[in-house]
């Protein structure tokens, strides 16, 4: 890639309101040529911000989905090449509605990925933060080479070793010499 050179990025768009995808749509498409504008802003935290088409102001949302997804493209229907892969969804809501808390969509691109993340993905468990920073204690502890608390250590030099008549082995204390 040359220097100074951007990376493309791609993300879903998924509209709410039905009448502003069917425009939006259309002046994708160039349908619409009688002079339409859109512009997208975004507040500090560049995740909430405001899509203007045509001077009307819509919501927008932008969220990370819960897997991701693959973009290709076709020149003759028959070969496919990869493009890109999509991380993230624009949410664009009705005028003056709210739009879902959080950094994560909850619903993937495609039917079967709804609520994907809760279906699909382990809980986290819940535990005490005093007994995760307890056993990261006695973990440095063991690897600084003292015993963690109520502990001892002791350690036994053993070798291993074959009975020559049976063929057994087992682990044996080193004699002192």
């Amino acid at each position: 890639m040359a220097e100074g050179a951007g990376t493309e990025e791609q993300f879903v768009l998924r509209v709410l309101d039905e009448a502003l995808a069917d425009k939006l749509h259309r002046m994708l498409r160039e349908e619409i040529t009688a002079h339409g504008h859109i512009e997208l802003n975004f507040s500090d935290n560049n995740q909430d911000g405001v899509l203007t088409v045509d001077g009307m102001p819509y919501p927008v949302k932008l969220l990370n989905l819960p897997t991701v997804v693959e973009a290709y493209k076709t020149y003759d229907d028959v070969n496919m090449v990869k493009i890109n892969d999509v991380g993230q969804l624009l949410l664009v809501g009705p005028p003056g509605s709210s739009l879902p808390e959080g950094p994560e969509s909850a619903d993937g691109v495609t039917p079967p990925m709804r609520n994907a993340r809760q279906r699909h993905f382990k809980t986290l468990p819940k535990v005490d933060p005093a007994e995760v920073t307890a056993a990261e204690r006695d973990l440095l502890a063991l690897l600084s080479g003292f015993a963690p608390g109520g502990m001892t250590i002791t350690d036994v030099e053993e070798e291993f070793a074959v009975d020559e008549e049976t063929g057994t082995g087992s682990w044996r204390p080193l004699k002192s010499k």
